[in-house]
């Protein structure tokens, strides 16, 4: 099963830029039947053990923290980036039907993590 944080419950939207804090999730079966639930929890450790006890083991993101990947990589499930731009659910889902997103790991977590991504998306020296 597929879990990907969304922004709202409507039938395709867009990722969320949240992981923990996502307001919503799309669930998504092997069928590739969609369900989008309510995130009643703000912990990324929470949200964590609920996807390992719906038996999820994929997960799609924007933003994530290292706490609750390396919780995810102890859970074996593979997680991909989806891209900084704002995308909508069905795309993220083509994309990662068709490899076309970013498989992240050990070996490149600081890259696409949350922590990793302060590096340089908050460079304030603007060059035009």
């Amino acid at each position: 099963m597929i879990a990907i944080p969304v922004k709202t419950n409507n039938e395709n939207p867009a990722l969320s830029p949240l992981f923990g804090k996502a307001k919503w999730f799309a669930y998504v079966d092997r069928d590739g039947n969609i369900s989008i639930e309510k995130n009643e929890t703000q912990s990324g450790r929470v949200v964590v053990d609920n996807m390992i006890a719906k038996g999820v083991d994929t997960i799609v993101f924007n933003h994530m923290g290292a706490n609750p990947f390396m919780l995810l990589q102890k859970a074996n499930m593979e997680c991909f980036y989806g891209g900084d731009e704002r995308i909508l659910l069905q795309d993220l889902l083509s994309n990662l039907q068709n490899e076309e997103l970013v498989k992240v790991d050990s070996t490149n977590m600081t890259q696409y993590l949350e922590e990793g991504k302060h590096d340089h998306s908050h460079d304030h020296s603007h060059h035009h």
